[in-house]
């Protein structure tokens, strides 16, 4: 399913990172359960599939907002530190905004805020 919602954000690199905060909080199980592999078979095929076709979504829009080909893993793991960390503040309620504010329309703004100076 994660791996679905990014490929249909692919063509946007800045709705990739809304897509990852979207996913999170709509399918909040899914995505605890996701970075806990002691809780799934993580040699399951299917999940091996899946994991790859994330990340290969993961990789190529951070990749365009690379400054450089040098700096493409560093601007990858940024951009998925973000989208994680903004996400798992919003579920947490941390941010003021997680109680009656709109996480697409801060996700999208913050996302832009801070990689849009590389572009």
């Amino acid at each position: 399913m994660f791996a679905d919602t990014l490929e249909r954000s692919a063509a946007d690199v800045w709705e990739v990172g809304v897509a990852y905060v979207r996913f999170a909080i709509d399918h909040r199980p899914y995505s605890e359960v996701m970075f806990r592999p002691e809780l799934y078979r993580a040699d399951d095929p299917s999940i091996t599939s899946a994991r790859e076709r994330a990340a290969n979504v993961l990789v190529a829009s951070a990749g365009t907002l690379s400054p450089s080909p040098a700096h493409d893993r560093m601007t990858t793991i940024a951009a998925w530190s973000l989208a994680h960390g903004f996400a798992s503040l919003w579920l947490s309620g941390a941010l003021p905004e997680s109680a009656d504010g709109d996480p697409e329309a801060l996700a999208r703004s913050m996302i832009r805020f801070i990689f849009g100076a590389l572009r």
